[in-house]
């Protein structure tokens, strides 16, 4: 391990290249979204070409093989090597030349496909393979696997659409490949006639009637040229997975948006019908047609975020057991109306509109994390879910997995590219016991056997990877094997580029070096305190809900802030879960046990807990409340540290200040002050302190006059958090003023303690409990709302006090309700409930993390459209980054400050005349701290919209 680390630290200095060779860093990138674990001895962090191939060059020179990786999402194990990986997706992220008329855009191989899309879509235009995985799959890894995706049928894969890609060769050379390359031509001078030779051969076995790829090299692709005279190198890079060169940047082919797009739903009591029908719409040379079963689409049963999709097809009310999703570019109004003659299924849904449409293709890319987010140790697992066959035999080809499912006694989720003849097969197997990973054995054996039987690819847009390398031969047979071989041998003569993928040298095999093998536990030091009610019932069964998909790499708000503000991988989700996940399980060491390991602090310490992965992840998988379990049982055993007792009290702090709130505003402005919170608590002196109010709104609502009039409405509870209370009573009264104007008698809770959200985000647990307990049993009995208006005190009603195992606890989060959502539903159901001045009034809305998480982030719009005068506007903004206590924090302050980053500019960008709405304590702070604004609590605006 030191010799590992020296290497890379010496290889870091030669190659004048930032690397790493920490064992914190070698666990974070030992996965991908694979099944397989291996432990690289270093992670390269190239930003140039000039630097990627100074970094392959020092790593040959140390004797270290060279796996290039992109976003990591890869299923079949490709961008894992035990030698330097060389992540090229952390920097290469820019769009360097674009020509709108001939189209096509020169990209690093870092740029996002969606970041692509976004870039072309102004123009018209579009780059034509579309992966699930688009919001955080590189170009660089599409190219390496030569990816497709739904609407392979009319675009073909990512090679098609490349025009030339500059590569970084085994000798630290870098080149530009493409028809015009001569000079490297010569590099295949010795296999081009053997390939000329084997023409019909080639044809044979990579025949066109699917329309993905094959596994290995590109020979079906390379011929042609050949065959001109000529070939094009850059051919045979598409599909090759970094084993020929490391791809840094590609000029690709862009195509024009559809003039039209149409989407049909068919519905089937099976997903043979549904098989069939797939080949009965043929005919009608559909884009994309995709399916879905039951055992995906039942995982989205309680996600908020999947609710519009499943209300759109009345999964809960008309229950099947196969969907297809059938999708036309032009003339699509004819085109489905003719598959609507066909009589197809048991009952179809013409999309109406855009919306429509997007809930769902939503819906369908998400289905690798939902399936996977499966309850239990038995997961739907990869290593088959690549083959595809001639569309036409895809009912056969099904009907023998099937059979063979039976005979091994397994479930399976038959989903994908059913129009392409590709379905993502995934057999249901417990991998933790032996008998399970024999399954996987078996079953992966055979399944090689009748792919070739039903004349198909094995690794049809996935890769080879180690998924796959060892029935490559059988599947192109010895001969083409050997031609690759040679290309292998030219290119890369030292085998130094990522060897034991597509040539099977005994390295890897289908079913071992899996992260979780036969016997495989995540030790746990600690007893689990905290119920993981929502699915998993269970600590480590939440951790192992994490895949590796790469879902939190997304750019897109909100999942993950944190690595969207510094693209580090251990600020991501996954990130997080994998050092969770090598520290229990021992794979990196810490002298004074698993709690105090520095990795395990890196890993928890920068989570906002803005809940974004709760939601987001389609798994489900539950940052905060791991945070939250891990720091309980550090301060169990360790001692709770200064700064987590004061900061888990808010509301001592707040009584404190308020019996005094001049001197304490005065007070904690003091410098000598500032610097003892700093060296005492860890207290940024950057970072302002909430001022306390000259009057607690709790006195003011006691001493108000009592409304006159009666109350038709009946009584409500309005729940005055520590912030309301102590410093921004004007909240409050806001609140106050509209309910009363809507008709209810507003109550405060009398003797209430404090929510307990700070306290459980610290991992003070016990006081949280405590907390919950007299909070439920002062409410309990009752059955009038509770109306919020901190997001984060909702949601400690409406989830958190459940994961405590508070009893009573489901009983109050069905009164829980957010202020804004009780105005809204008011308003729904009585339009006239409230008169407003009809003043005119815009509005900009910036949304709570929480409230993201765990209600509808557009309602206040709603609200807004039944306001005259009024109208309002969602912000496409993510976590603000203060996150309560966290972006108080001197250590954490210029992180906090950098998640900030794009909410800063959108308010920025606004006009002095539109006002700005941000209904979390937080948020509000954050936003009067760095920009002139003063946001406005939703109740606040409202209020003053008042007739």
């Amino acid at each position: 391990m030191a010799a590992a680390r020296s290497a890379i630290e010496e290889l870091a200095r030669a190659a004048r290249c930032e690397a790493r060779g920490d064992d914190l860093t070698r666990q974070l990138y030992a996965t991908d979204a694979s099944l397989y674990q291996v432990v690289p001895a270093g992670v390269a962090f190239p930003k140039s070409a000039a630097e990627t191939a100074s970094a392959v060059r020092a790593a040959a020179a140390a004797g270290l093989s060279v796996t290039a990786r992109g976003a990591g999402s890869g299923l079949a194990g490709g961008a894992l090597g035990e030698g330097l990986v060389v992540d090229l997706a952390r920097h290469n992220r820019r769009i360097t030349g674009f020509d709108p008329e001939a189209r096509t855009v020169r990209v690093e191989v870092g740029v996002v496909l969606d970041q692509l899309n976004d870039f072309l879509q102004p123009h018209g235009l579009v780059f034509g393979p579309d992966v699930a995985t688009s919001s955080r799959a590189t170009v660089g890894g599409m190219l390496g696997n030569n990816s497709s995706g739904a609407r392979a049928p009319l675009y073909g894969t990512t090679i098609d659409h490349t025009e030339s890609v500059e590569v970084v060769l085994a000798d630290g050379t870098v080149a530009e490949l493409g028809p015009e390359s001569p000079a490297l031509r010569g590099m295949l001078s010795g296999v081009d006639p053997k390939i000329r030779a084997a023409a019909g051969l080639v044809r044979e076995r990579f025949h066109r009637r699917i329309c993905k790829r094959w596994p290995g090299y590109g020979l079906d692709r390379y011929l042609p040229g050949l065959e001109d005279g000529g070939g094009d190198l850059s051919k045979l890079i598409g599909g090759s997975e970094g084993t020929l060169g490391l791809v840094f940047a590609a000029t690709l082919r862009v195509v024009p948006l559809p003039p039209g797009k149409g989407v049909g739903l068919l519905f089937f009591d099976s997903a043979a019908d549904a098989f069939d029908a797939s080949v009965a719409l043929m005919p009608l040379k559909p884009a994309a047609v995709e399916h879905i079963d039951d055992a995906l689409f039942d995982q989205t049963r309680g996600q908020r975020a999947f609710q519009a999709a499943r209300d759109l097809l009345e999964l809960d009310t008309k229950p099947c057991r196969s969907i297809l999703i059938v999708e036309f570019y032009g003339d699509e109004r004819d085109k489905l109306a003719e598959m609507a003659r066909l009589g197809l299924g048991t009952r179809r849904h013409l999309c109406a509109d855009a919306r429509e449409m997007a809930l769902v293709w939503h819906l369908r890319k998400a289905g690798l994390s939902l399936l996977t987010g499966r309850p239990g140790a038995a997961k739907p697992v990869p290593g088959i879910e690549d083959v595809c066959v001639p569309p036409a035999r895809l009912p056969e080809y099904t009907a023998a997995l099937r059979a063979l499912f039976d005979r091994f006694g397994v479930e399976g989720s038959f989903y994908g590219h059913a129009g392409s003849g590709l379905l993502h097969v995934r057999p249901v197997l417990d991998l933790h016991r032996a008998a399970g990973v024999a399954a996987y054995r078996g079953i992966g054996e055979e399944v090689a056997a009748i792919c070739r039987h039903f004349d198909g690819s094995l690794a049809a847009e996935h890769g080879v990877g180690i998924a796959r390398t060892e029935f490559v031969e059988g599947q192109v047979g010895p001969e083409l094997l050997g031609l690759m071989r040679e290309i292998k041998t030219a290119f890369d003569p030292g085998n130094l580029l990522n060897p034991g993928k597509i040539f099977d040298d005994g390295t890897f095999r289908f079913d071992t070096r899996l992260r979780q093998g036969a016997g495989a536990a995540i030790p746990v030091p600690f007893e689990p305190v905290l119920a993981y009610a929502a699915k998993d019932k269970s600590f480590t069964g939440n951790l192992e809900q994490c895949n590796g998909c790469g879902g939190c790499r997304k750019d897109a708000p909100t999942m993950c802030p944190t690595f969207q503000a510094t693209g580090e991988e251990l600020m991501s989700t996954r990130g997080r879960a994998n050092i969770i996940r090598a520290v229990l399980e021992g794979r990196i060491k810490s002298p004074q046990g698993p709690l105090l390991s520095e990795a395990l602090e890196q890993a928890i310490s920068n989570c906002l807990s803005c809940r974004a992965c709760a939601g987001e992840c389609p798994s489900n998988v539950n940052l905060p409340l791991l945070k939250a379990e891990l720091l309980h049982a550090r301060h169990r055993r360790h001692g709770t540290p200064l700064a987590a007792r004061l900061f888990s009290r808010v509301d001592r702090l707040g009584a404190l200040g308020s019996l005094m709130p001049g001197a304490a505003n005065a007070l904690q402005q003091w410098p000598p002050l500032r610097r003892a919170l700093r060296a005492v608590a860890g207290v940024s002196a950057r970072r302002p302190l909430p001022k306390f109010a000259d009057f607690r709104f709790d006195r003011w609502f006691a001493r108000r006059p009592a409304p006159a009039g009666a109350s038709p409405r009946g009584k409500v509870i309005l729940w005055d958090d520590c912030f309301v209370r102590h410093y921004e009573p004007g909240i409050g009264r806001a609140a106050v003023r509209v309910l009363e104007a809507a008709g209810f008698t507003v109550e405060l809770p009398k003797g209430r303690a404090c929510c307990g959200r700070p306290a459980f985000s610290m991992g003070c647990l016990d006081t949280a409990r405590a907390f919950g307990r007299q909070n439920i049993a002062l409410l309990r009995g009752g059955t009038e709302p509770v109306i919020f208006l901190e997001p984060s005190c909702f949601t400690m009603f409406k989830e958190d006090y459940r994961e405590l195992g508070l009893d009573g606890a489901e009983a109050l989060a069905a009164r829980a309700v957010l202020f804004e959502d009780f105005i809204a539903e008011l308003l729904a159901r009585e339009p006239e409930a409230l008169r407003f001045n009809g003043a005119p009034a815009r509005a900009a809305v910036h949304t709570h993390c929480h409230a993201r998480a765990a209600a509808d982030p557009a309602v206040m719009l709603r609200v807004a459209g039944r306001i005259p005068g009024a109208a309002a506007e969602l912000l496409d903004t993510g976590c603000c980054g203060m996150a309560g206590a966290f972006g108080a924090m001197e250590e954490k302050y210029d992180l906090s400050v950098k998640v900030a980053g794009p909410l800063v500019a959108k308010v920025n960008a606004l006009s002095p005349e539109t006002d700005l709405i941000a209904s979390g304590t937080s948020c509000r702070h954050q936003i009067t701290h760095l920009t002139l604004r003063q946001p406005q609590h939703f109740a606040e605006w409202i209020a003053d919209r008042l007739a």
